[in-house]
């Protein structure tokens, strides 16, 4: 065991004494490993940061809630009754009832009352979407306010004639200046020919959730004071759908299965018939991201695989190069003691130190350009060790795997013809 230590050693010294001798030579040799490995730990590293990104960006715009929508009256197997699918303040009363009683999943519920119509401020008049909701909206979807307040309780038992606008609608309104759209808090804006006051201005929050081309104001005065006519008969209010908030994003299977059963129980539906609402989860849009996104990253993974590969093929020519010009350098060890496995120990020590040093210098180079981009796009870019550890292990079978021939071809020359080569 001793000696084997000390060959091993010897070998690996040889090794690096061969690497360090055609520097230039070597590097080349090592460009291919260079880039691949480089390329494996940055597209990670910088893939994972960004999902971990988006999926930030997505929980903060309020990923944590279900949406609960009108069936589809044309789908397949839909019930024939007047008023497929509509929901209701009945639904909303017994959904109510499930979120009291299952605080383990849900948080809180509001309504939705969506209502395509136009505000008029003086003699600008813009076409936006009025929503009639409650106070515990923000509970359930994100509402940044760049000045002013939400929706209160109070409010919504006052039928107070009242409005929160979208950051985009208080800009055509009030123009874009900061300062105007602050000022705009407090001032009478005209909805369906109705006053309202501004008491809050949202923050622009762009995204699949945005809130930017919204004007927010009470149920209670969406339906008695700004629109009317949304009552089904003998069903009471009509809604466009319910928020449901999670306690955790992680929770959407058992929730959606809870809402699912009590709203069938609920509304009669018969144990044959699809459900006559509709169930929607922005966690559904994360998964697809999460898809492109592995999809995407996997894709260039592979392509730096294929430059590991290439790398291991210019090592390969680089150590036949090597065993040629060294056939008489062999053939004095040979002569002077040296088994075939020596001789293979040696090649294939050379030819894994060239993968593996070309693999530390992609992987430093990595390192470098993850923690430059993080910095320039401001977002957390930690380095994937998997990855590190994925490309040390590609690296040292690229070299294993490539060097193995040349070092055979060099232990199974024979003394004499070795000694004899010009």
């Amino acid at each position: 065991m001793y000696w084997a230590n000390i060959m091993f050693k010897e070998q690996l010294g040889m090794a690096l004494d061969s690497l360090r001798a055609n520097k230039f030579r070597s590097l080349l040799t090592m460009l291919g490993i260079i880039i691949g490995a480089g390329t494996l730990v940055a597209v990670l590293s910088l893939g994972n940061a960004l999902q971990s990104s988006v999926f930030a960006q997505f929980i903060d715009l309020g990923t944590r809630r279900i949406a609960l929508e009108p069936g589809d009256p044309n789908a397949k197997g839909a019930r024939d009754v007047a008023g497929y699918g509509l929901l209701s303040i009945q639904d909303y009363n017994v959904l109510t009832g499930l979120v009291a009683a299952r605080p383990d999943l849900f948080h809180a519920i509001v309504p939705e009352i969506t209502v395509n119509t136009e505000v008029r401020a003086g003699t600008t008049a813009v076409k936006t979407l009025l929503v009639g909701t409650s106070a515990d909206y923000k509970r359930v979807q994100t509402v940044p306010l760049l000045a002013g307040r939400f929706l209160t309780p109070a409010d919504e038992t006052a039928e107070a004639r009242v409005g929160v606008i979208g950051y985009l609608v208080a800009q055509d309104l009030f123009g874009e200046d900061v300062a105007a759209l602050k000022a705009a808090v407090g001032r009478t804006v005209e909805l369906n020919g109705q006053p309202i006051t501004v008491i809050g201005i949202v923050a622009k929050n762009g995204g699949p959730y945005s809130t930017d081309g919204r004007i927010f104001a009470p149920v209670s005065t969406v339906r008695l004071r700004l629109v009317g006519n949304l009552d089904l008969p003998g069903r009471g209010l009509k809604m466009s759908s319910i928020l449901i908030g999670l306690t955790s994003e992680q929770q959407v299977k058992p929730a959606e299965a809870a809402i699912v059963s009590t709203l069938r129980a609920a509304r009669n539906v018969p144990a044959d018939a699809i459900n006559d609402f509709t169930i929607s989860s922005p966690t559904q849009a994360l998964g697809v991201l999460q898809g492109i996104n592995g999809a995407i990253t996997g894709f260039i993974a592979v392509v730096a695989g294929i430059s590991l590969v290439v790398g291991g093929i210019g090592i390969m020519n680089i150590m036949l190069v090597a065993v040629t010009e060294r056939t008489r350098e062999i053939g004095v060890r040979k002569a002077l003691g040296a088994t075939d496995g020596d001789v293979l120990g040696q090649f294939m020590l050379e030819a894994l130190a060239l993968s593996l040093v070309g693999s530390l210098i992609g992987i430093v180079g990595a390192i470098a350009i993850v923690t430059l981009v993080g910095l320039a796009a401001g977002i957390a870019a930690p380095i994937s060790w998997g990855a590190v550890g994925t490309a040390l292990l590609f690296a040292s079978l690229i070299g294993i795997g490539f060097g193995l021939y040349p070092a055979r071809r060099a232990a199974l020359l024979q003394p004499i013809e070795a000694l004899r080569y010009e």
